[in-house]
């Protein structure tokens, strides 16, 4: 008997990378409005640097929690579909059919291929997340709060046979595509 993976976690951490990505702006909006900045001497510090994301202020407290819940799940939901690709067969009367490459191209513009040669796959995006040695979420500069926050675009980075790859991930449409994977392979 092979890994038996629960996909209901995988599913919950979709979820939550979708809410990372699409509500990162309201996030920072409501900190860099809600926070007190000021202080009364220059030796305190201010609500807005301090206690809430341990001592780093808001921008980099923020950003390095999203970084790494952001990564976490990643390799989180990454790792477990693979394995689940591995282990199992999803074969219908059309022996032509894929379920990951129909996910993938039913929603244009999840990935793009910024360096290198590979087919784009859900599988292939799964590999890179996982073989990856560099990850950055895009950050864009909020015009209201003058606070950093995720665009939803990451970038990934790696090696692969001393041929370097890079590959850019809109997490919003992956979450898309992962989840429509998982229903369409529920019922083969």
């Amino acid at each position: 008997m092979s890994h038996i993976i629960y996909d209901r976690l995988i599913l919950e951490h979709l979820f939550l990378l979708e809410q990372m990505a699409h509500g990162s702006l309201s996030t920072v909006r409501f900190l860099g409005e809600t926070l007190d900045n000021s202080k009364e001497f220059d030796y305190l510090q201010s609500e807005a640097e301090g206690a809430v994301y341990g001592f780093q202020g808001i921008e980099e407290g923020y950003w390095d929690n999203l970084q790494k819940l952001v990564s976490d799940y990643l390799i989180q939901c990454a790792t477990r579909t693979r394995i689940m690709q591995d282990f199992s067969d999803f074969s219908t009367d059309n022996p032509e059919y894929c379920p990951d490459e129909e996910s993938c191209r039913k929603y244009p513009g999840l990935a793009t291929i910024l360096e290198g040669n590979f087919h784009l796959s859900l599988r292939e995006c799964c590999n890179k997340i996982i073989h990856a040695k560099n990850v950055e979420l895009v950050p864009l500069v909020d015009k209201v709060t003058n606070l950093k926050y995720w665009s939803g675009l990451c970038v990934l980075g790696g090696d692969k046979s001393k041929k370097s790859w890079k590959l850019q991930i809109n997490i919003g449409l992956w979450v898309l595509a992962m989840r429509y994977y998982y229903s369409v392979t529920s019922e083969l």
